[in-house]
């Protein structure tokens, strides 16, 4: 008899591992509490417009983790990427724009500290793994002193670090950033999927119904039932009851432990370092809808200080005040796929970072500063805004828990690799999965990553 396996939470985690172990043969029941799948990685519907939650754009896109879950199960057509060319990205830095790399914004650096980052960036490249392996555990910062401790350099390397794992240097950890950006750079398949970022989710939930799993939508679990010291099944909260050999979480590891299950059932020091990790830092979004399209760009870095004063900016941020201008990324989804707009209109997104004390902001005034910080970027916008969303925090916390937080557990020194919590779980038969366990990389990379090792440990016992 087949085993059979519980999944609980949609995000890119719990897809792609429903979908790899119903691809072996498994049987797969996927429950998700929201209407919609995929967590943090999926998209909602407004007029006509298909609005992601937060701000993506995928690093390895069609050479990378999210798309080999497809080729592993089978279904590699089931999604489609469009490159971030034609045109190509731009900066926009201080009002003057260029095309957006890493020589040009190297080169806006201070004489001589332009030459300290491309001998990073080459460093990087060339690095053995024995060496990106003995780093993972010393943090970025300490690691760019030996090139430079220019405040410019520092801030221009930390900028690139908070766009991948929104933690700042002095926690993150040097080997995942080394290996995370050599997996972009060698690449160069930087991509955002056709249909929106609900599109990969939808792609995994594909598969596990192809190989007779289920997926149940608005099917909130209100605890993981354990007896005789080990994990065997959920209860809904309509009362319902379900069962099976396995059961994975992929519903936060902190939210797993002291709430759908208990604190009881594990070690005391296990639940010691489960309430002790850190999670990535927050995002504030705009969606903006527009009566017309304006550009053809499809990317925009907008820096709108001298990188010399970016620290004193993040500071400013982190305490909650509004700066007179608002700097971030910036993607225009309608021109990566023309179906996620009504047809003559335009959908673009502004995202940055914000503090992790969010819950008293006055999103309104948040949300004006942004709007007139991205027309200043995109001109040719104002007058042809329809509406706009401000996402924020409470949205992503809404799908995805964990106190609305960009990515889940941070990705720092203490974080990572062999000190990253185990998908494996003390209590018999319970698994985590998703970007709080296991895995590496970018984002929704981090979470594919966590999956497929999940999947491959389970296939194996």
């Amino acid at each position: 008899m087949k085993k059979s396996v519980i999944v609980v939470g949609g995000g890119i985690g719990g897809t792609a591992v429903g979908a790899l172990l119903a691809h072996k043969g498994l049987k797969v029941q996927l429950f998700d509490k929201n209407s919609i799948i995929g967590g943090r990685c999926t998209s909602y519907q407004k007029e006509g417009f298909t609005i992601d939650v937060g701000v993506h754009l995928f690093g390895e896109g069609a050479k990378g983790p999210l798309q080999k879950v497809t080729e592993l199960i089978g279904i590699p057509k089931a999604m489609q990427w469009v490159l971030s060319r034609e045109p190509r990205p731009l900066l926009c830095y201080k009002g003057e724009t260029s095309v957006y790399s890493r020589m040009t914004m190297a080169r806006l650096l201070p004489p001589g500290e332009s030459e300290n980052v491309m001998k990073f960036f080459a460093d990087c490249m060339s690095m053995r793994k024995k060496r990106i392996n003995e780093l993972y555990y010393t943090d970025l910062e300490t690691f760019l002193n030996q090139y430079s401790t220019d405040p410019t350099f520092q801030a221009f390397i930390g900028m690139i670090c908070g766009q991948y794992f929104c933690v700042p240097p002095n926690t993150a950890s040097t080997g995942e950033f080394i290996r995370s950006f050599r997996g972009v750079v060698s690449k160069r398949a930087s991509a955002y999927p056709i249909g929106g970022c609900i599109a990969i989710p939808n792609a995994y939930v594909e598969g596990i119904e192809r190989y007779q799993g289920t997926v149940q939508l608005n099917a909130e679990v209100k605890r993981i039932i354990v007896e005789d010291e080990r994990a065997t099944g959920i209860e809904l909260q309509d009362g319902t009851t379900y069962f099976a050999d396995i059961i994975i979480s992929n519903a936060d590891i902190k939210n797993t432990v002291e709430n759908l299950i208990g604190a009881k059932f594990f070690p005391k020091e296990y639940v010691e370092r489960v309430k002790n990790l850190t999670y990535a830092q927050h995002c504030l979004a705009i969606k903006v809808a527009l009566d017309k399209k304006v550009t053809d760009q499809k990317l925009i870095m907008h820096i709108h200080i001298d990188y010399s004063d970016l620290d004193s900016y993040v500071e400013q941020i982190y305490k909650g005040e509004i700066p007179d201008e608002i700097g971030g990324m910036i993607t225009i989804p309608s021109n990566y796929d023309p179906n996620l707009a009504p047809e003559g209109k335009q959908l673009i997104f502004s995202g940055t970072a914000i503090s992790s004390d969010w819950r008293n902001y006055d999103w309104k005034k948040w949300g004006e500063r942004c709007l007139e910080s991205l027309l200043r970027v995109i001109p040719e916008a104002d007058g042809h805004v329809m509406w706009y969303n401000i996402d924020t925090p409470e949205l992503v916390e809404k799908y995805a828990g964990e106190d609305g937080n960009i990515i889940g557990v941070g990705q720092t020194v203490d974080q990572v690799k062999d000190r990253r919590p185990s998908q494996i779980c003390p209590l018999k038969n319970l698994y985590i999965v998703g970007c709080e366990a296991g895995g590496w990389g970018i984002g929704a990379e981090l979470a594919a990553n966590s999956a497929m090792e999940l999947a491959e440990i389970l296939t194996k016992e």
